[in-house]
This record gives C-alpha cells, sequence and structure tokens, in this order.
C-alpha cells in the first residue's frame, strides 16, 4: 500500500480490517484452532518467550491466536499480567488462575483484582500483543481504539506480535502514532527487526 496521510489512511485501515474480518470468516473454527496452535509452538520456540519470567499478553477472544491456551500451560513458570480497559485506557493486572478472572461487558475474560502501578511495568519482559494486521516492516494495525499505541510507550521490553499467515501483508497503512513490533510470529514466519 502506498503512504497516505490523514484521513486517507484511516479509509485504508477501516477497508483492510473489513477484508481481515472477512478472510477470518472464510476459516472455519477448526481451521483457526490449528492455525493459532502453530502460532503458539512457534512462539514458545523463541528466545525471547523462553527468556522471559514476566510476560505482558493478552487473553484471546474467539477470533484472535488463542493465547489463553498458552498462558494456561505456563502460569505456573512465568508470570502473566493481562490488559484491562479503564476509563478508556489499559491497565494491567495480574493473571492468579481461571478463577480470577472475569468477563468484562465487552465479554473479554480479564483477571479481577488491583492494577499493577507503572512503576511496575519496567519488570515486564516481554509484550506478546494482539493486532488485526500486520507488515513485514513490523508495523502493526489494531482495532481502531490506540489502547496499545498509548500503552506501549510506557513498557521498554521487546514486542512480539503473534497472528495468523493471512493478517501478514506486505505493507499495511501506518502514520506516526503506530508503535513497530520487535518481531512477528505467524504459522509459517518469524519477522524479527
Amino acid at each position: 500500500m502506498r503512504r497516505a496521510k490523514g484521513g486517507e489512511i484511516v479509509e485504508q485501515k477501516r477497508k483492510l480490517r473489513a477484508k481481515v474480518v472477512e478472510i477470518k470468516r472464510s476459516h472455519s473454527e477448526g481451521e483457526l484452532q490449528e492455525f493459532s496452535e502453530e502460532v503458539i509452538t512457534t512462539l514458545e520456540l523463541t528466545v525471547l518467550f523462553q527468556q522471559a519470567k514476566v510476560i505482558l499478553a493478552y487473553y484471546s477472544m474467539a477470533d484472535e491466536v488463542a493465547t489463553h491456551q498458552l498462558i494456561k500451560k505456563h502460569c505456573l513458570e512465568k508470570q502473566f499480567l493481562l490488559p484491562t480497559v479503564n476509563n478508556g485506557e489499559l491497565v494491567l493486572k495480574r493473571y492468579d488462575s481461571e478463577e480470577s478472572m472475569s468477563t468484562s461487558a465487552y465479554g473479554i475474560r480479564e483477571p479481577v483484582g488491583d492494577a499493577i502501578p507503572e512503576s511496575e511495568y519496567g519488570k515486564i519482559d516481554l509484550v506478546i500483543v494482539p493486532g488485526v494486521a500486520f507488515d513485514r516492516k513490523l508495523n502493526r494495525m489494531g482495532r481502531g481504539k490506540g489502547y496499545y499505541d498509548r500503552l506501549l510507550p510506557k513498557i521498554a521490553a521487546p514486542r512480539l506480535a503473534v497472528c495468523f499467515d493471512f493478517q501478514l501483508f506486505d505493507n499495511i497503512p501506518a502514520d506516526q502514532g503506530d508503535i513497530k513490533m520487535n518481531m512477528i510470529v505467524c504459522q509459517n514466519e518469524i519477522i524479527v527487526e
């Protein structure tokens, strides 16, 4: 995609989000689960994941790479932090167990309890980031609310995105406020800076 400005970028992002939704819908639940397992297996083999002790992840929704399985599998050896929305911003809470989770008004599973203070963000070793689309230049496009674009500058840890192969493009529309990833892991490819 060519470089665009302002409203043109917004429109290009809207169209790309719709395209990715359409592609996701063309795959069965079983196919997405199989793709997801491939991505997670590859993620587990990365040095970034293996060495990380404190990981900011996300608890996946049905149409995303199934990070909830990763969290359940590794929660005894690694500490996971999960984002929750509070007054229009993401705050981070510790994942303790499935029993300590509730469902938000948005239908997203999230931990109950107090948010950790921003002063503890320096303890995070790795951030696993969701998104709608990515490109080989390590650009990320989210759902359009800017939550991660506001959160990620507060965290020094490497940013690792996980996605299905069909979410990876040569170029996606990006502007100055979009935060780049350090690594992108998909089913059949790993992109690193």
